[in-house]
């Protein structure tokens, strides 16, 4: 055998499966293992400079906070049990209801000319109008209640379904609709064959992207008006002067918006088995 000849062999071996294994092991625990690296250099970092605690805690004082937020009673109004199921009721009613009306709406303005010169100017212009300055008048009309962080955060889901529907319905491929014209399929035959399987993988990147506003629309809510929430509960205790305590709800907040994008992403990877993108935000190495 010559030296080139050996030199493609030794390529082309595959890889012993425990060196195989461990770095596929090191590659899943990437991201831990940098979250763990960066808490231990600012809690390092801010001790070693004396930062006061006022100005950024230390995250094994957001950590202490966290364990302090989570301990009885559990329907203190002062803990996080009642003010994160309020928050979350919030988000996921937004979710639902915004993802509802934007896929509908960007259904109707694809399929009907007449629906799309008539609305699509008014949905443009809301969407132009920030929405923190809608929130005052959310409250106005619809008091403290969850009412108005519902309708703030269906605000914010809506345009990006709309959007994303829009697009998926448009870019179905011709030859797909031009088959289904020569076979004489009705026009709601070819609608739930041909158009919405094609557009489901612009629906569900629209729902990831819902998934986070919707948590930013009950938070943004909250801030301005409501009872009881995670947003409530950052406004106490930047009024007390306990940033650790602010720190805290606001990982859980980012605990939160993580936990409804991966529900979203674990959908997308059942129900859309067959795009060849449904795996396109996995960083994992395919087996």
């Amino acid at each position: 055998m010559s030296i080139e000849s050996a030199a493609r062999a030794a390529v082309a071996r595959p890889e012993p499966r425990a060196g195989l294994s461990l770095r596929r092991l090191l590659d899943r625990s990437l991201g831990l293992i940098s979250f763990v690296l960066l808490v231990a250099a600012l809690e390092a970092g801010l001790w070693l400079f004396g930062v006061p605690d006022y100005v950024l805690p230390r995250p094994s004082q957001i950590f202490l906070a966290l364990v302090r937020g989570f301990a009885p009673p559990i329907l203190s109004p002062s803990q996080y049990y009642v003010n994160i199921g309020t928050t979350l009721i919030e988000a996921v009613a937004s979710f639902v209801l915004g993802s509802a009306f934007g896929t509908l709406a960007g259904a109707l303005i694809v399929e009907f000319r007449s629906v799309r010169r008539l609305a699509l100017p008014y949905i443009v212009g809301l969407q132009s109008v920030p929405k923190v300055a809608l929130a005052p008048l959310f409250v106005v009309w619809f008091g403290f209640g969850i009412e108005s962080k519902i309708l703030l955060g269906v605000l914010l889901t809506f345009f990006p379904l709309l959007i994303n529907t829009a697009a998926g319905f448009s870019a179905v491929e011709r030859d797909r609709l031009e088959l289904m014209t020569s076979l004489k399929a009705k026009a709601w035959t070819t609608f739930w064959m041909v158009k919405f399987p094609s557009a489901l993988p612009f629906i569900f990147a629209g729902l990831e992207m819902a998934a986070v506003y919707s948590i930013l629309g009950a938070v943004v809510g909250e801030f301005v008006g409501g009872n009881s929430g995670l947003g409530v509960l950052i406004l106490n205790r930047n009024a007390a002067m306990d940033i650790a305590g602010s720190l805290a709800a606001l990982v859980i907040l980012a605990v939160m918006g993580i936990a409804l994008q991966r529900a979203v992403a674990f959908a997308r990877q059942r129900v859309l088995f067959w795009a060849p993108s449904n795996d396109a935000l996995d960083t994992r190495d395919p087996e």
